[in-house]
């Protein structure tokens, strides 16, 4: 666990309990524009929310807890959460995304025509999926202690940070060039284009 300035805030292992949060984690990191498209509607919304909740309890998912560290403050409350993991493991943790979307979403996609879609995370790196702090916990540097956190978490894997931006969100990407990382690149998620930055150790 790692303590946050000497403040009562920690940043600890993700849990199964965690699944509903680690969802709204997802949903808040991937905007409201994008969760609409997924779900064909924003009247199937809560369809997104326990896609992602399901999956975080899913320990072969890229979105399970086993990905997750959480900011709790001294009563245990969450507030703020950052996924990551090997992007080498990626197209094996998405068939669990395809499976739970193929369920919930009404989708027909099998793994092979997935591989089509053009990969969030590369092979080469640790790549940081969804980060959120809730909005009375921000500017507290608390999506920061996550972000190192999420570094030390994986640093013996020797391979360097990845990540996507919208280019339009400032205030994201001032923070993490604050944080060492460098835009090398464009990657489309979800039919969108993302800034990709990246951080070597």
């Amino acid at each position: 666990m790692t303590h946050i300035d000497n403040s009562s805030i920690v940043i600890r292992p993700g849990r199964r309990d965690d699944a509903p949060f680690i969802g709204k984690t997802i949903t808040e990191a991937m905007g409201l524009e994008l969760c609409v498209g997924l779900a064909d509607g924003e009247e199937n919304l809560h369809k997104i929310l326990k896609l992602f909740a399901d999956l975080a309890v899913t320990e072969t998912a890229q979105y399970s807890y086993k990905n997750t560290l959480v900011a709790v403050d001294k009563e245990d409350k969450r507030i703020g959460a950052i996924i990551g993991y090997d992007g080498a493991g990626l197209r094996e943790m998405r068939k669990d995304f395809i499976a739970k979307a193929n369920e919930l979403l009404d989708w027909n996609v099998t793994v092979e025509e997935a591989d089509s879609w053009e990969p969030e995370a590369k092979p080469d790196e640790i790549y940081l999926d969804s980060l959120y702090v809730v909005p009375e916990y921000r500017n507290r540097g608390i999506a920061s202690s996550l972000i190192k956190t999420a570094i030390e978490k994986h640093r013996n894997i020797g391979k360097p940070y990845g990540l996507l931006v919208e280019p339009n969100n400032e205030k994201a990407h001032k923070l993490y060039k604050e944080l060492g990382f460098k835009e090398d690149g464009v990657n489309n998620f979800c039919g969108e284009p993302m800034l990709h930055l990246s951080y070597q150790c």
